[in-house]
């Protein structure tokens, strides 16, 4: 049988299976009542045995980035400053030897 478990809080913990006779009586902090879809952190109500639609999505906080998403994000950072600073390198690169032709061409050099 489908149930959901929730914590002593009432909070929905994850859907599970279970295997129960017909004359046992489903464990204490579990329903077969489904919390609603879409919801985020939906509450089981013992005594109206309703579920609640949870936290309102523009309520939360965006989670902070882990450890390996922040080095990732500051590797990317690195790379771009990278490709920028051989871009301007090649401008530099490009200038100095259109003045060198402009000083050949001139016959300065």
């Amino acid at each position: 049988m489908k149930v959901y478990k929730y914590d002593e809080n009432g909070v929905f913990e994850r859907d599970d299976l279970l295997f129960i006779e017909d004359d046992e009586k489903l464990p204490e902090g579990y329903t077969t009542i489904a919390p609603p879809v879409p919801s985020i952190n939906p509450v089981f109500n013992i005594k109206t045995q309703e579920w609640s639609a949870g936290d309102d999505p523009s309520t939360l906080e965006p989670a902070e980035p882990s450890e390996i998403e922040q080095l990732k994000q500051e590797n990317a950072d690195t790379l771009l400053q990278i490709a920028e600073v051989e871009a301007s390198s090649e401008s530099v690169k490009q200038d100095q030897a259109d003045l060198l032709m402009t000083l050949a061409e001139k016959g300065v050099i």
